[in-house]
């Protein structure tokens, strides 16, 4: 019997280039809007002005946050709010 030995352990999780924090910043935003979505359209918002919302929101949503994880890296957003 063979056993495959896990050489992540000890890293951080990546999904696409996107690394840790970004990662679930990235999932909550995506959920965010995709809630607000679902809020609009059964407040009797046009469907129309709810597809606009979410495509132009999760767009800057991606954008947003792998521009972020481009600049600061993997630990440094964290840095960031705590110098503050």
């Amino acid at each position: 019997m063979k056993f495959e030995l896990n050489k992540g352990i000890g890293k951080s999780p990546e999904f696409k280039g996107l690394k840790a924090q970004y990662l679930f910043l990235f999932a909550a935003g995506l959920l965010t809007v995709f809630v607000l979505f679902i809020i609009m359209y059964m407040a009797g918002i046009d469907q129309w002005i709810c597809i606009g919302f979410g495509v132009i929101t999760a767009s800057v949503l991606v954008w947003a946050t792998f521009a972020m994880n481009e600049k600061y890296g993997e630990h440094g957003l964290m840095k960031l709010l705590s110098s503050r």
